[in-house]
């Protein structure tokens, strides 16, 4: 790959010197930073003043006046970059399109992937624009959010244009002539230079981007828009540059900028000449003089050009051992220029100037040292380098090793636009080298505008092992080094006078060795850059800034006087020495010195008003390596005494306020490069002054009459000169003799409360903080006299209750001498007693028992004379309360509001403390007792005393005569109650039977007035008796009420006998005898009052005429199946007697008489003789009504018929209704076939998944109104209920509506009667009454049988 890369750029370099041959190339001044614009125009004398002559090199770089030329597409200094993109597009898009189609091309993209340049993790120098100066006269184009194209809308608005990051990104080189980011054209010449436009045609179009974050993260294939190359420029005479190292900058599409940290899109461009031809054509030294250059060739090992010239300068030159000697001796030049790879050694002698500031034009370097060439200066002269504009006092792109003589150099400032922002003084290319070995060295540099100078700018390497250089800025930045710095001898100092960084370190290696020395005024270490100070080596700064992530290492000695500023995070990290005056961070601080050669224990004696230097007294010395001294008084707590004062923290001068031990802490304090220090402690023991013989205290004893315990102080003081806070203490003896005395002081002064306590002296000691106590003794005795015992006190005795036994009252004696009762005497003490007398027979006792008032006599002793004092003691009465007590409060109605012997009542007699006296010293004697009303219910019972008895009746007093307890009279049972009921029969009306019932109290003074009511359930109660109509058995219950009686309740059975049955016409048919078959006849109707229609059955009576084979009843027809006969048997008959059983009537008989008939198929004569022989002349007149007849012969009233006729019941008859069809009354409504959907006439049953339900004839249903409710309908003679979704319901039921449960079989609707439910029996109510079917329960069944609140029978007997 890279020889095909190699090849690439010889080929390019073959054809730029054939295009060059045929004048093909015009060679213009085209400027790189116009992006997309580049000029072809070469500028002639018409474009200047002076139209005659053709343009000079000196005229080049001046303003073009008279110049018409204007760029455009058409004259070629305009790219079609819309045409080009496109072209672009087209091409990524191919190349995209064919992955994965072709091997090759697999191949070829891997080859290409490989190659790529991985920009996510590789920091460039430059990534951050700000910290780079502007480079020659174009400012790069890179798209950051500081420089993102706006929108200024009208008014002023900026409206910035949104930015998508870039995260990673790798080139688009499909032609593979990049190597690892590089692009290499070698084999230049001056016939074949390439141009700004012919180098990009070799450079990437494109990059692949990976952009977006998270799940939006995609590549995107962007184009480049535009490169450009500042440094990549044609010189004076149109040249382009035919050797060194370029950094071609891609700019993105509008939109899009890189991610910090990810790396700017550089490629680097080698130019490499062709050595042969360069050596014969190309200068190898070149000196401006006055503007006009001079030059030096090299062939053939002889020189040839200006030497002669050159050496009228000062300039001597030769050439040995593949060496250049070059001796400067007092040169006066603009400056000097040597060629590549070249070797040289320069000697100075006197004083040399390499001045372009002097040129009219923009200048360039003062000494250009290039690419390859390595060049010594030597000897003990000066060198003076003073560049301009776009070139620095010295340029090395080669090698320049100084051992000795002093070097000036200095940029100076700009006089054009062509300034790339990084002359210097001593500019160091990449590549380029510079190495200090001895000499004295100044580099300076100066700012004008918006371009930077720089003392000495380094971009390749330096390296310093002897000599001394002084780096300055004078209004900028002195070192800016983004390449290998490297100082291991000799001294370097380097400063911005303008108050700048004066060091500024952006390269990966900046690293100070021993001996080294480094002076900076203000050090800059760039982000995520390291700078080092090896051991033995040193490093001095006033101020140092680390950016984020950055690091400066210390190892060495390292002088801080200002601040080593970490804010951004970057770090200080020290294993070597920091001195000086300034501030580093916490976390690299040293340890400082330890205090030492201290005395730890010293002492003093209290002078008034002076202060002790401690640091003195304690010999204490601050360390050299250390932050100042502080002082700190600490807590003492040792056993003496502790001392009070304040020390000043800065001078250790400790004021005294009170004389004791002190522990005083002294420490270093942690400054800007040392930590806080470890306290050491001083003990100082200040020892208090002698009692100044001016001070005087006055000592007088007490003196006065006994005063309580009030007492007085034992003596009074006066004093002169004792200070306020004094302290004083007291102590009391026989004797004024103060050696003896026992430690015993007392804090406050004593008390002299008694008499006895007279005759002491009172010793008084003065304590105070700073001077030795003194004693004082008072001059004369206490005394204290007695004060009169009856005058003086109060004598109270609070009185008593008797409480049967003997009473020692308590005695208080009481001070009363100052208005108000003070403090009690004690007995045995200040007082005795005497003696006791009774108050009303005034005899002395002994014992204090009964109630009653006693009176004392006490005498006065010790502080009181013995003068007599009396007071008086009573014992009151007990006082007594009574109680009932017994069995029961609660009797049985009697009548009366006595109190009964079985409730066993009592008086109880109590004292206050609950506690009852013996009967015999006090009992209640007469007691009478009463409820308060004879009637039943709640009452109190009275208990009242009449007199009280006992031995000892005197000591007590009752305090209620009357006592109550509540009590409660409850209601009585009757002694008996009977009831009767008389039988009734059924006469078609209700009636009322006759009961009788009565009570007896049991009571001959109570006589019964009871009330009876009667009640069909044993629920509901009423006056009245509840009369029937239905024939049955009914049980009625009858209770009994009274008052302060309990209720009582019978029941009696009420029997309704039934009617006899009336008398039923017979019903009359008659049949052909050839008839056969099912005949029905309809029965008659019975009467309505009949009740409930039990068993209807036929039975065939008699059969002469052998006409029926059976009778039975379907319904409400008699069914007869005719078996035929012969007509020798018309006239014969059959009976059927039908019997129907009813509720109210015994068994009705209808019978039936069927006639056998002639048949209308014989002849006229023998149907008529048929005839007569069948009716034997009888009923002729009916023969008409009775052939063909329905079965109505019921409605044919026989007028000599004495029986009663029932006739046929209108409820039989069946009706349609318009919405449920057919139906009558017995049967409700009639239904057809289950489930059929025709309309017939006839309701349905239907049924589908939740259940059965009826659909009527007109398609409706029924229904519930509401939920919970029913809604009931008679169907086919039963009962059914529905629910308000119009299902039939089954199961058990509850209806509030009728307030009881029913159940509801599945196949018949609801039951009545007796029911087998799961094992157990229930009873349904079977009446017609309005609660049919309702489940009975609580309660006896008509038939006798008991059914519990469940409603069901708990399997006994009737009763």
């Amino acid at each position: 790959m890279k020889n095909t890369r190699k090849a690439a750029a010889v080929w390019l370099a073959m054809s730029l010197a054939i295009s060059t041959a045929f004048g093909n190339t015009a060679w213009g001044e085209i400027r790189p930073d116009t992006g997309n614009n580049r000029c072809v125009h070469v500028h002639t004398a018409e474009c200047y003043k002076d139209a005659d002559e053709t343009a000079t090199p000196s005229q080049i770089g001046k303003e073009p006046t008279e110049c018409t030329h204007i760029c455009s597409v058409e004259s070629g200094c305009i790219w079609d970059t819309e045409k080009e993109n496109s072209e672009n597009a087209d091409t990524l898009d191919a190349v995209a399109s064919n992955t994965g189609k072709d091997d090759s091309k697999k191949e070829q993209a891997g080859e290409k992937a490989a190659d790529r340049k991985d920009s996510s993790g590789n920091a460039d120098e430059n990534k951050n624009l700000n910290d780079v100066p502007a480079q020659n006269g174009a400012a790069l184009s890179v798209s950051t959010s500081s420089n993102a194209e706006d929108t200024t809308a009208t008014g002023g608005t900026v409206t910035p244009v949104s930015q998508t990051k870039i995260l990673s990104w790798s080139w688009f080189d499909p032609e593979e002539n990049l190597l690892d980011g590089r692009l290499e054209l070698t084999g230049i010449t001056e016939e074949a230079q390439p141009s700004f436009t012919e180098i990009i045609e070799y450079l990437p179009t494109a990059i692949i981007a990976q952009v977006g974050e998270g799940e939006d993260r995609e590549e995107k294939n962007l184009l480049i828009t535009n490169w450009s190359c500042p440094e990549y420029v044609q010189d004076e005479e149109g040249r382009w540059p035919l050797e060194g190292t370029y950094e071609f900058k891609a700019e993105l599409p509008e939109g899009y900028e890189l991610a910090e940290g990810v790396d700017a899109l550089v490629v680097e461009v080698s130019v490499v000449g062709d050595q042969a031809v360069m050596l014969a054509t190309t200068p190898l030294m070149t000196v401006m003089k006055d503007g006009t250059e001079k030059s030096i060739y090299w062939a053939d090992n002889n020189y040839s050009g200006s030497y002669n010239e050159l050496a009228s300068m000062g300039i001597r030159l030769s050439y040995a051992n593949e060496c250049h000697y070059l001796t400067l001796t007092n040169v006066n030049v603009n400056s000097l220029y040597l060629g590549s790879w070249s070797n040289w050694v320069i000697t100075l002698k006197g004083t040399n100037t390499l001045n372009v500031t002097t040129l009219n034009n923009t200048g360039t370097d003062a000494l250009l040292i290039n690419d390859g060439a390595k060049v010594t200066i030597e000897g003990d002269g000066t060198l003076n380098a003073y560049g301009r504009n776009t070139g620095s006092g010295i340029h090395i792109s080669g090698t320049l090793t100084i051992k000795s003589g002093t070097i000036n150099a200095s940029a100076s400032k700009w006089l054009g636009k062509n300034d790339d922002g990084k002359a210097s003084g001593i500019r160091i290319g990449k590549p380029g080298t510079l190495w200090v070995k001895g000499g004295d060295i100044t580099a300076s540099g100066t700012k004008d505008g918006k371009n930077d100078r720089y003392g000495m700018y380094v971009r390749g390497q330096f390296i310093m092992t002897g000599g001394k250089m002084k780096v300055i800025g004078k209004d900028c930045q002195g070192l800016y080094t983004t390449g290998q710095f490297e100082l291991s001898g000799g001294e370097m100092a380097v400063s911005s006078e303008a108050g700048l960084l004066g060091f500024a370190a952006h390269g990966d290696s900046t690293v100070i060795n021993a001996p080294g020395k480094l002076t900076v005024d203000i050090l800059d270490v760039a982000p995520g850059k390291t700078m080092t100070v090896e051991k033995n080596a040193t490093l001095t700064v006033d101020g140092v800034k680390l950016e984020e992530g950055s690091t400066l290492i210390n190892n060495g000695n390292l002088t801080v006087n200002r601040e080593v500023d970490d804010r951004d995070g970057g770090t200080l990290e020290n294993h070597g020495t920091i001195s000086g005056n300034g501030r580093i961070p916490d976390s690299a601080k040293q340890e400082p010195t330890k205090i030492a050669g201290f005395t730890a224990n010293i002492s003093a004696v209290y002078s008034e008003n002076t202060s002790i230097n401690v640091q003195q007294l304690a010999n204490i010395q601050k360390p050299a390596n250390a932050g100042d001294l502080q002082y700190e008084l600490v807590e003492y707590t040792g056993n003496e005494s502790e001392g009070e004062g304040t020390i000043k923290e800065s001078t250790g001068l400790l004021t005294v306020k009170k004389a004791g031990v002190f522990n005083i802490q002294v420490k270093t304090l942690a400054s800007g490069l040392y930590k806080e220090g470890t306290p050491v402690t001083i003990t100082l023991t200040v020892d208090k002054a002698d009692f100044p013989n001016t001070w005087t205290v006055n000592v007088y004893a007490v003196s006065g009459v006994y005063n309580g315990t009030e007492g007085y102080p034992a003596a009074t003081i006066t004093s002169t000169r004792i200070p306020e806070d004094a302290e004083y203490k007291y102590q009391l003896a026989a004797t004024s003799n103060s050696s003896n005395l026992p430690d015993q002081w007392q804090s406050e002064c004593p008390k002299i409360v008694n008499v006895n306590e007279s005759g002491r002296y009172v010793f008084v000691k003065v304590i105070t903080d700073n001077y030795k106590s003194k004693v004082f003794c008072s001059n004369n005795t206490t005394h204290i006299t007695q004060r009169s015992f009856t005058e003086s006190v109060e004598v109270a005795i609070d009185s008593s209750v008797y409480n049967n036994k003997p009473q020692n009252p308590k005695i208080k004696v009481l001070e009363n001498w100052k208005g108000t009762l003070g403090s009690e005497l004690t007995e045995g003490i200040d007082y005795e007693i005497s003696f006791w007398k009774k108050e009303n027979n005034n005899q002395s006792v002994t014992k204090l028992e009964d109630a009653g008032t006693y009176i004392v006599y006490l005498l006065g002793k010790g502080n009181y004379d013995g003068s007599l004092k009396t007071a008086a003691f009573t014992i009151n009465k007990c006082k007594l309360k009574a109680q009932i007590t017994g069995d029961s409060y609660d009797k049985v109605y009697d009548g009366t509001t006595d109190i009964t012997e079985e409730q066993r009542l009592a008086i109880q007699l109590c004292d206050d403390n609950h506690k009852t006296p013996e009967l015999q010293d006090v009992r209640a004697d007469q007691i009478d007792w009463a409820y308060q009303s004879a009637d039943v219910g709640e009452h109190y019972i009275d208990a009242t005393i009449s007199t009280l008895a006992g031995d000892k009746v005197n000591n007590y007093e009752l305090i209620n005569e009357t006592s109550s307890l509540k009590g409660v009279i409850k209601p009585r049972d009757f002694a008996s109650m009977t009831v009767s009921a008389a039988p009734l029969t059924y006469n078609g009306t209700e009636q009322q039977p006759k009961i009788n019932a009565s009570v007896e109290t049991g009571l001959e003074n109570v006589s019964p007035d009871a009330t009876f009511t009667y009640s069909k359930d044993g629920v509901n109660y009423q006056s009245e008796i509840p009369g029937f109509t239905e024939a049955g058995t009914y049980l009625v219950y009858v209770k009994a009420s009274m008052a302060n009686f309990n209720d009582e309740t019978k029941t009696v059975a009420v029997t309704v006998q039934k009617a006899a049955a009336p008398t039923v016409s017979a019903m009359s048919e008659s049949y052909s005898y050839k008839e056969t078959g099912e005949r029905q006849v309809a029965l008659p109707g019975f009467p309505e009052d009949c009740g409930t229609i039990g068993s209807i059955t036929a039975q065939i009576i008699s059969d002469e005429g052998q006409i029926l084979d059976s009778a039975a009843v379907d319904g409400m027809n008699l069914v007869l199946r005719l078996k035929g006969s012969s007509k020798n048997m018309v006239g014969k008959t059959a009976q059927v007697v039908v019997k129907v059983e009813t509720k109210n009537y015994e068994d009705i008989q209808i019978p039936v008489i069927v006639t056998l008939t002639a048949d209308s198929s014989d002849s006229n004569s023998n149907n008529n003789s048929g005839n007569n022989s069948g009716n034997n002349g009888s009923n002729n007149g009916n023969s008409n009504g009775s052939s063909g007849s329905d079965g109505d012969s019921s409605d044919y009233d026989d007028p000599n018929e004495s029986s009663v006729k029932v006739t046929p019941n209108p409820s039989n008859k069946v009706t349609k209704d318009s919405q449920k069809g057919y139906r009558n009354v017995e049967q409700g409504v009639i239904t057809g076939t289950a489930n059929q959907t025709v309309n017939d006439g006839y309701s349905h049953w239907m049924k589908d998944a939740k259940g059965w339900w009826l659909r009527f004839s007109d398609g409706t249903w029924p229904m519930a109104d509401r939920t919970g409710a029913q809604h009931w309908e008679k169907i086919n003679g039963r009962w059914w209920a529905f629910d308000e979704t119009g299902y039939a319901k089954t199961g058990w039921l509850r209806d509030e509506d009728y307030g009881g449960w029913f159940y509801m079989d599945p196949e018949h609707g609801m039951q009545t009667g007796w029911v087998l439910l799961d094992g157990a029996w229930y009873y349904f109510n079977p009446n017609s009454d309005g609660k049919r079917g309702i489940m009975y329960a609580g309660q006896r069944t008509p038939d006798g049988y008991y059914v519990d609140k469940n409603g069901v029978w708990d399997g006994r007997n009737k009763q």
